[in-house]
């Protein structure tokens, strides 16, 4: 009798860690899709070469979540959303029984986690989209559990949604967390906001003045909805530290920031106080 070998499993690396193992066959395929990915096709053209690559390997985890986002990219949450959710349901069925992402877990380091650690920000963010926020947040939370590093990002997501929700003292908790300190770019603002809501004031200065030194512009573009969308300087991705990427997180935040009463004021007020000498405020 002929014994198959699944295409994905688990090999335990240490005491908590585990690692993704692909059969001959999926480490193959793996080989195909990077020269795939490698082959400088984008939009449509990228799109209709996974499709294919699909129709002849449909469980492959990354070829999965490229395609969902892919589908995000053109408008098609619910596209996304399947896609998505079937790279991490192929994941997830590699699984070993006893496997529990708070005792064990899944590391971005090891660079075979990646693809699986990829699906679960491409559902995320499918969620998301789709207002299904609860379990965005569940989604986020299972992202970081699996890394506790979280290099996938979901820190800079999961306030966001938690705040959607009025769920408050979780998003501070998150900020407050000594793991993550320091990490949080632009979406510390969204700490900042936390603490207004919660009432604690008094704590702000230490989060405005790291915030308003290292991205002023960030509230620059949430006191002021009228200023013009800057131009991304780079077609690979969104340049740290530029006006687009101050525009692009003020425009994520800017409704929580608008529902919460007095929270552009407070921010108005900071900033201005902030400001360094000789810079006039645009409002």
């Amino acid at each position: 009798m002929r014994i198959l070998e699944p295409d994905h499993a688990l090999e335990q690396m240490g005491e908590t860690d585990w690692r993704f193992v692909l059969s001959a066959g999926m480490q193959s395929a793996t080989d195909r899709f990077d020269r795939l990915l490698d082959s400088g096709a984008s939009g449509s053209r990228l799109t209709a070469r996974l499709r294919a690559f699909l129709n002849e390997c449909p469980n492959h985890i990354d070829a999965l979540y490229h395609y969902a986002m892919c589908k995000l990219q053109e408008g098609k949450p619910l596209d996304s959303f399947a896609y998505a959710h079937a790279a991490v349901a192929i994941g997830h069925a590699a699984f070993p029984r006893g496997f529990e992402l708070k005792a064990d877990c899944l590391p971005g380091g090891w660079i075979e986690n990646r693809p699986f650690l990829r699906a679960l920000w491409g559902l995320m963010t499918a969620q998301g989209s789709m207002q299904l926020t609860e379990d965005a947040i569940t989604t986020a939370r299972e992202l970081i559990l699996c890394d506790s590093q979280d290099r996938m990002g979901a820190r800079l997501v999961l306030p966001l949604y938690l705040l959607e929700l009025n769920r408050d003292r979780e998003a501070l908790e998150l900020f407050e967390r000594p793991d993550f300190e320091g990490t949080f770019g632009p979406t510390s603002y969204l700490h900042a906001l936390a603490l207004i809501r919660l009432g604690r004031e008094g704590d702000l200065p230490a989060v405005w003045q790291p915030c308003l030194r290292y991205y002023p512009k960030v509230a620059e573009y949430l006191v002021n909805r009228d200023l013009p969308r800057p131009e991304d300087e780079s077609p690979f991705g969104m340049v740290m530290g530029s006006d687009f990427e101050a525009w692009d997180a003020a425009v994520q935040q800017r409704w929580v920031w608008e529902r919460t009463p007095g929270a552009i004021d407070f921010l108005r007020t900071a900033r201005k106080a902030y400001l360094p000498l000789g810079s006039p405020p645009t409002t």
